[in-house]
């Protein structure tokens, strides 16, 4: 997150009434932050639920992508965040590292790798490149790619929230690695 102006989170007094069951359900500073805009958090919260939880993709091809996602992005807040959760659903160390690394990394499955190669092309190339889609449709039905496409764009718009918004980080988030090249993928 770059220092500097943003929007403060709103504080319980400041949430619209409106919103009151959404930040009592999503209590974080991103949520916070999109309160000053009630209509559009509103409108984009039951999408984003949506694909979040209850896409085509597994929990693990979900969080892979939505963690490259935020490597890439430089979002410290999307990678803290989704790094407790993948945890939470089993991730250790060498995912975490392999994620730094990029789909050159060994770690991942044939599968694994092409969902991070899809996440580098979407964000370097804003596309799929022939040889990363060929690669995806050995693994995944048409829905999923569709899933993995809505899910990316998501958590691209989602880390541009929270970098460009300045939303600070909630307490005790792990650290997003520095010491690793932004992309590892040829452009």
């Amino acid at each position: 997150m770059s220092p500097g102006p943003g929007l403060p989170p709103l504080g319980d007094g400041d949430i619209p009434e409106k919103l009151a069951r959404v930040i009592e359900a999503w209590p974080y500073k991103l949520h916070r932050t999109l309160a000053h805009s009630p209509d559009t958090l509103l409108t984009w919260l039951p999408f984003g639920e949506h694909i979040l939880m209850h896409n085509t993709l597994p929990f693990r091809e979900r969080e892979i992508a939505i963690l490259r996602v935020g490597w890439n992005a430089r979002c410290a807040y999307e990678w803290g965040m989704h790094s407790i959760v993948a945890r939470r659903g089993g991730f250790g160390e060498s995912d975490f590292e392999a994620l730094c690394v990029g789909a050159e990394s060994p770690h991942w499955t044939p599968g694994e790798a092409a969902i991070v190669a899809a996440v580098d092309d979407m964000q370097s190339r804003w596309t799929i490149g022939e040889e990363v889609w060929g690669e995806l449709a050995q693994h995944y039905a048409p829905d999923q790619i569709v899933d993995l496409v809505w899910l990316s764009g998501n958590f691209m718009t989602i880390s541009l929230q929270l970098n460009a918004l300045r939303v600070p980080l909630e307490d005790g988030l792990p650290p997003l690695p520095e010491d690793r090249p932004h992309y590892t993928r040829a452009t």
